[in-house]
């Protein structure tokens, strides 16, 4: 008999938006990984079925127990039919996924996946997978392509299969046990409640600028409001995606300053994108926004599959008379900070917030949400691959930026989704240049005065 488990607090974050959004399709990950290779589709398929094996998180099931979400294994899982779709040019393509994409996984009656091979106009070969967002993250679905990919070639190669991924159900096992803890879940509390209170209640300086805050103050009659309803409302959930690239060039630069500074990526672009909302409303100090990060610490959640996904509710507070070095150094502290409290449930924290300043579930004050993906592009050898991301339809936040490095380019793309009723396309293009711009500057002068950075955004 399989052995129900309770939702980790990565899952219950992700839960959360069944619960508090019309359209549920956003709680699942649409994504495709293509090679510039003449794959064998038989032999895919044989790979396929194996990594459901070696890989417990999409054996993942999911029922309704008096109400409360269970999770359970299945002990096997098999595909006897992949569909293969060959596509005659790229809009045929991008029509066929993106139309899959927002149509809803319907993760409590069985269904945790769609997999499709498909061959792209362009000769390329590859795997879409759109899988529920509890049964895996961002990071999760990095681990299952590069692992079926390596099963492949091991097979292709008649080579040693490659070495076996880690348990996710002993992962969820164990943090289940930590979500326990009285002691740990204490220590979370007292830090998010100091957290909070520094510098009163938070501001919400949207990539958008003031304009909905000050039409929410002058119809509240409260010009001292500081979060909206309008940016979160569920009706304006519509979402469109937008994608930029940052070239070569610069992301070598951006690359190279993370590894000699010992920072990472996500810390800078997130400086950058903070700088801008802050330049656009009122050159506030204080921003606020989300990151969604991976909870893989270590190389055993590094080869483990399955949702680690963590909101991390980042407060910057930092001064214009600061130079761009010390407000890194301030960014790092702050995430630093919050990494030591990862295992501390998102919507404890988000549940502290809103208690403390009186805000409704319909009020935010995260201006973005941020994640980077570390897509390791050096380690699959002669196999060139490209990796996307698509269009959800829907989205709670204003903003998700997605940012990762591109194996094509050689430089690095940022993907981002935005509620179409809130943000235009105009104010994300203004925030991507202004951002990189922000990024390179402080490169170039670590030096530079914040003052500076607010008075160069166009």
């Amino acid at each position: 008999m399989s052995q129900f488990y309770d939702l980790i607090p990565s899952q219950t974050n992700i839960y959360m938006l069944v619960k508090f959004s019309f359209h549920k399709e956003i709680v699942q990950i649409p994504a495709s990984f293509s090679v510039e290779k003449d794959i064998d589709f038989d032999l895919l398929k044989k790979a396929l079925n194996i990594e459901l094996q070696r890989n417990d998180s999409l054996r993942l099931r999911f029922k309704k127990i008096d109400g409360e979400i269970k999770q359970y294994f299945l002990d096997e899982v098999h595909m006897d039919n992949v569909p293969v779709k060959k596509f005659t040019s790229d809009e045929e393509q991008e029509a066929y996924f993106s139309k899959d994409a927002v149509t809803p996984v319907r993760f409590l009656k069985g269904e945790i996946f769609r997999i499709v091979f498909f061959e792209a106009a362009n000769g390329h070969r590859g795997i879409y997978l759109n899988c529920s967002h509890l049964a895996i993250d961002a990071m999760g679905m990095l681990v299952f392509f590069m692992d079926l990919l390596g099963v492949y070639k091991a097979l292709l190669h008649g080579e040693e299969m490659p070495a076996p991924l880690y348990s996710y159900e002993a992962y969820i096992q164990k943090e289940l046990e930590k979500s326990k803890d009285p002691k740990r879940l204490a220590k979370g509390q007292a830090f998010y409640q100091e957290y909070f209170a520094k510098g009163g209640e938070p501001f919400y300086a949207g990539v958008h600028g003031p304009a909905l805050l000050e039409k929410e103050r002058k119809k509240e009659k409260n010009p001292r409001l500081h979060v909206t309803k309008a940016a979160y409302a569920p009706y304006n959930d519509k979402a469109e995606v937008l994608e930029y690239g940052i070239n070569p060039e610069d992301s070598k630069k951006i690359l190279e300053y993370c590894l000699a500074n010992s920072t990472a990526p996500e810390t800078l672009f997130t400086f950058a994108m903070r700088t801008y909302c802050s330049a656009i409303n009122y050159r506030a100090e204080d921003v606020f926004f989300n990151l969604m990060c991976s909870k893989r610490v270590n190389y055993k959640d590094m080869r483990t599959g399955g949702c680690m996904a963590q909101t991390l509710q980042v407060r910057t507070i930092i001064p214009e008379t600061a130079t761009f070095k010390e407000g890194m150094a301030e960014m790092f502290r702050v995430r630093t900070q919050l990494y030591r409290h990862l295992s501390f449930p998102f919507i404890f924290a988000r549940g502290m917030l809103m208690k403390m300043y009186n805000h409704s579930t319909t009020q935010g004050v995260a201006s973005f949400m941020f994640s980077w993906l570390p897509i390791p592009i050096d380690r699959l050898g002669d196999f060139k691959f490209e990796f996307k991301t698509y269009n959800l339809g829907r989205y709670f936040n204003p903003l998700y930026a997605i940012c990762y490095p591109d194996p094509i380019t050689q430089g690095i793309k940022m993907h981002y989704m935005y509620r179409s009723k809130v943000v235009t396309p105009v104010q994300v293009k203004k925030l991507h240049d202004n951002m990189v711009k922000i990024v390179l500057s402080g490169i170039e002068n670590p030096d530079i005065p914040i003052a500076k950075l607010l008075d160069g955004v166009k």
